[in-house]
């Protein structure tokens, strides 16, 4: 009996986190911070923002989705720090390819565009449009590949 009232409130603690862990579709975009405002102004003029998503985790903001009308989709941070750009099979603005990414896509991948980019905890993910996947690690070298 005493073990079934000892986890009862852990059974409870359990059932009420997903309450906690919340989304919230916007359209308003001074619901962004700063950086992330700045990032699309800077790199994505000509598109205007369709939505956004916030991600919500015991109250907390975890991260923002952010879709544009051109169907680029962004991911930010609870700061406003990239974390994810992806344009739907349309080059990504060139200005966010570090030089290594762009030196290697270009020696051996010629025609290839970049479609996507993502920051990893191990480095940096990079999707051609030709699906393949290249991650490089934090000092630009490639670690893998993956077609």
């Amino acid at each position: 009996m005493r073990k079934t009232i000892f986890l009862l409130p852990l059974f409870g603690f359990a059932l009420a986190q997903p309450a906690w862990a919340d989304g919230i579709v916007t359209f308003d975009s001074k619901q962004l911070p700063r950086e992330a405002l700045a990032f699309l102004q800077r790199h994505f003029p000509e598109a205007q923002i369709s939505h956004i998503k916030i991600e919500k985790d015991f109250l907390r903001i975890n991260k923002y989705e952010v879709l544009l009308t051109d169907r680029t989709e962004v991911e930010f941070d609870r700061d406003g720090a990239w974390m994810e750009v992806d344009c739907d099979h349309m080059q990504v603005p060139s200005a966010l390819l570090p030089s290594y990414v762009s030196a290697y896509v270009e020696k051996h991948f010629g025609g290839a565009m970049v479609v996507k980019l993502e920051r990893k905890r191990k480095g940096m993910e990079v999707d051609l449009d030709n699906d393949i996947s290249l991650t490089f690690n934090h000092k630009g070298k490639l670690i893998e590949i993956d077609d």
